[in-house]
């Protein structure tokens, strides 16, 4: 994991960015998939309180030429290594691509945020992302809880997870299709 810290005033939008997820990922032990979780929330949270930064660096990316948009694609692709130990422990390894539409997809769900003034509800949007993010490597029922769930810090230390907010189960798409409702 590459570690982070408070980044000094020369780095740029996109190294502070990382920073601040891979501080959260970090500082995440309980599990990978918590962690992954966190590095989201670091992420989406910091996008958030730096809208206007953020904001224009998605429009200068929608405008840029190969040079910015290969910088933009150096960028995203360092979110990567954090999605590396899902490789490692799934019971079946996604192929390796998936890492890249994982991360293409959640930077378009930011982009979609900035592009229509709404990066102040990015962090409400944690837990899907989380889903997307876990799911290749963790199925979707586990993804899904996982990703909904709240962690407790007990007295002693340990922590567990409860439903913070009620979802559907991974088999709940099947079932409103059956009723004709999804």
């Amino acid at each position: 994991m590459t570690g982070g810290g408070a980044a000094p005033p020369s780095d740029s939008f996109a190294d502070r960015a990382f920073a601040a997820a891979s501080d959260a990922y970090a500082c995440t032990s309980e599990s990978w998939g918590l962690a992954v979780r966190a590095a989201i929330a670091g992420l989406f949270g910091f996008l958030a309180e730096h809208a206007r930064e953020t904001r224009a660096c998605i429009v200068e990316d929608c405008g840029a030429g190969p040079g910015a948009l290969g910088h933009r694609d150096r960028a995203i692709e360092r979110f990567t290594e954090l999605l590396q130990p899902g490789f490692m422990t799934a019971s079946t390894p996604p192929p390796e691509i998936v890492a890249d539409a994982i991360t293409g997809g959640i930077y378009e769900l930011v982009r979609g945020h900035a592009l229509e003034h709404r990066l102040d509800e990015l962090p409400g949007a944690v837990a899907d992302a989380t889903v997307v993010a876990l799911l290749p490597f963790l199925g979707a029922a586990a993804a899904i809880d996982l990703a909904y769930s709240k962690v407790h810090t007990q007295a002693s230390g340990a922590t567990s997870a409860s439903r913070s907010n009620p979802r559907p189960s991974a088999a709940a798409p099947a079932s409103r299709r059956a009723r004709g409702t999804g």
